[in-house]
């Protein structure tokens, strides 16, 4: 009697134990390398566009980037600007890589008053655009504008250098979620990237993502 309680009580740890470790197995399995917060954060930013298309899919260069600067930058400027590049560089590097240039240039960067954003074709209100070309969903040429007009703070002119450069690599859209990020909406001085805007740089040129997916298929690829 004694021998048929063990053999019972045996049985009935084991029945507990497994279902257990396959559970763990499972989820140790399908943990993904993102966030909810993340995934919910890069589909916001990175489907679609602030202006312009409303078609809501991924956008992303597949070459290496070429700066060239026109118009009349100041020192300040052009410190700010080669630390973005520097910055973006660390983190997505080994895909793409930023350069300033003089010639065959892929992005031209013009510090100009607000008289001449329309090279640009730059929506009215703005102090800062980008505007970007793209076939099949690969960005392959931007403008950006930086205003230079002396109603500016440097630390805005900053904050708006970093921006645009930064929506240019495809991160389209503004977002109220996170205030000092630098895809905030609203007005701000950020003159650095979150934690958070590093991971969505990284997200866009991960190899998980590719032009002209929608944001199913982003989110489907990014919990895996």
């Amino acid at each position: 009697m004694i021998s048929n309680k063990i053999i019972l009580s045996c049985i009935f740890i084991l029945c507990l134990f497994f279902p257990c470790c396959s559970f763990y197995e499972q989820a140790e399995n399908s943990k993904s390398d993102y966030t909810d917060n993340e995934i919910e954060y890069f589909t916001e930013i990175a489907l679609g566009s602030e202006y312009g298309s409303n078609v809501q899919v991924i956008r992303r260069w597949d070459s290496d980037i070429k700066i060239k600067i026109n118009g009349n930058p100041n020192e300040k400027d052009l410190q700010t600007l080669n630390q973005v590049i520097s910055d973006i560089n660390e983190i997505i590097g080994d895909k793409i890589n930023l350069s300033l240039v003089d010639s065959n240039q892929n992005i031209d960067i013009n510090f100009v008053p607000l008289s001449d954003f329309s090279i640009c074709n730059a929506a009215s209100g703005n102090y800062g655009y980008f505007n970007c070309k793209w076939s099949n969903n690969v960005i392959y040429e931007c403008d950006i504008c930086i205003a230079t007009d002396d109603v500016l703070l440097q630390e805005e002119r900053s904050h708006m250098i970093r921006e645009e450069l930064t929506q240019s690599l495809g991160l389209m859209n503004d977002s109220l979620e996170y205030r000092d990020s630098i895809f905030y909406e609203e007005w701000t001085y950020t003159q650095k990237y979150l934690e958070i805007d590093k991971k969505m740089i990284e997200i866009l040129y991960s190899d998980k993502i590719k032009p002209g997916m929608v944001k199913q298929e982003v989110e489907s690829e990014l919990r895996k």
